[in-house]
């Protein structure tokens, strides 16, 4: 069975975009959320007759709703949580407010939870089912400042590891994808110098860009039933 009907996650900027657009070229039906990026969603859905662009705030729990309802009647084969809200660099950890901890954490990662099981409903009604984690190679060599940002992506790999084991006899994989850095907007807040400096210790000594991760994200709708439960680094090897 053809697995082509995908839910992406902030499919309208950086990584997220460029795995969309990926996917729309190579025949997929995207459902992709947004909020900002209003222009680039509309641009998207005007190239691509099999784009459907998805308005929401996930801290808006009416709109949340609608988004699973949107889900159930889009009837997907694959969702790519890929959707981040916050900064990648804030403070340090003994600075941090508790309050801005749980924040990221009910903005980041519970709607994201809510919006597997939804998929998972689908995909084991199915038999069959594609679930795939954008994370980050942040969380194993992290930056001053990045432990709210890692913490939440720390969650969704030890969730991963659930999620696969509890659903691959339901013809369900789950794997998850950690990109090294690539300099986009969600790093606009970085230092010049810090960028320049992690680039530079890269063992390529250029840039990973979003289309890099795009083909991994192909090998974990294409790579078969056994293909579960993987962390999968896409840095030259660098960690």
């Amino acid at each position: 069975m053809l697995v082509k009907k995908v839910v992406l996650t902030g499919g309208s900027s950086g990584i997220g975009k460029e795995i969309n657009v990926f996917l729309l070229e190579k025949g997929y039906e995207v459902l992709f959320t947004y909020c900002h990026s209003e222009s680039s969603a509309k641009e998207i859905e005007n190239r691509f007759p099999n784009a459907k662009a998805f308005h929401i705030d996930f801290t808006s729990e009416e709109q949340m709703t609608d988004f699973l309802a949107e889900i159930e009647n889009f009837d997907p084969d694959i969702l790519i949580n890929n959707y981040y809200s916050g900064s990648f660099i804030g403070t340090y950890f003994h600075k941090t407010e508790a309050e801005k901890i749980l924040e990221d954490f009910k903005n980041n990662i519970l709607p994201t939870l809510q919006i597997t099981q939804q998929s998972i409903h689908i995909f084991r009604k199915k038999k069959l089912g594609r679930i795939i984690n954008i994370l980050s190679s942040s969380m194993v060599a992290p930056a001053i400042g990045t432990s709210v940002y890692n913490s939440n992506k720390a969650y969704l790999l030890q969730m991963n590891k659930s999620w696969a084991i509890e659903n691959v006899k339901f013809g369900i994989t789950c794997n998850s994808v950690s990109p090294s850095f690539i300099p986009t907007d969600f790093h606009k807040d970085m230092d010049d110098r810090m960028k320049e400096m992690i680039v530079s210790g890269y063992p390529l000594k250029d840039k990973l860009e979003g289309g890099d991760v795009a083909h991994i994200i192909e090998l974990c709708i294409n790579g078969g039933k056994h293909f579960n439960g993987n962390h999968l680094f896409v840095d030259a090897s660098h960690y």
